[in-house]
């Protein structure tokens, strides 16, 4: 009786050991996403007060003006209660566009001294985060450190898509303060007293072009 005991509980772990062996399986499976390319770019202006805290309030139309001036008496210099931001965003898919910025000066009460070009300038920004929680850093790349030129110095100024990528691209334009603080850039001029009464402005042309 013992030996027919012992023989059945043998086979027994045979069996057991044969089936564990024959449990593999491996399937390839692909995994992919289609993200749509952008078909266009909107270019949004945005003013913003200089004071407080910052609001940003849509432009509508392509006037940026930065009336009223008025006349600091502590700095002796002209200056507006706001500066413009201008973004840009890419639409019906993802992409960044390459950035051309040119100016050319127009009404100059000072003429043959300087206008526009020299009181106003740009700061270039790669802007990253969400909405309510984002980060600065200026493209060093264009102007000074910070970012910053003199409007009369653009002329095909290039902003490429790599320069702002993960993020997108923002244009600062305000008016010079000539403190030194704020890192202006070389040339910078304010409007004071000295200068003629009058209206100066010029244009700002932007062109945004995807890839």
């Amino acid at each position: 009786m013992r030996k027919i005991i012992l023989n059945s509980i043998f086979v027994g772990v045979v069996v057991l050991c044969g089936q564990s062996m024959a449990l593999a399986a491996s399937s390839p499976f692909v995994v992919s996403a289609s993200v749509p390319a952008a078909t266009s770019v909107d270019i949004n202006p945005f003013s913003i007060n200089s004071t407080g805290t910052p609001v940003f309030t849509p432009v509508v139309g392509l006037n940026l003006s930065f009336n009223p001036l008025t006349f600091d008496d502590t700095n002796k210099i002209y200056l507006p209660n706001h500066f413009f931001a201008i973004d840009f965003a890419p639409q019906g898919g993802a992409g960044n566009p390459d950035v051309t910025a040119t100016y050319a000066e127009g009404a100059n009460p000072n003429n043959p001294g300087h206008g526009l070009g020299w009181k106003s300038l740009t700061t270039f920004i790669k802007v990253t985060g969400p909405s309510g929680s984002q980060t600065e850093t200026p493209l060093a790349g264009h102007g000074n450190t910070a970012g910053k030129k003199l409007l009369k110095d653009l002329s095909g100024e290039n902003i490429l898509a790599t320069e702002f990528s993960g993020g997108f691209l923002r244009i600062y334009l305000g008016m010079v303060t000539g403190n030194p603080v704020l890192n202006e850039p070389t040339g910078a001029e304010p409007f004071t007293n000295a200068d003629k009464g009058g209206t100066y402005d010029g244009t700002l042309t932007l062109t945004a072009t995807l890839p």
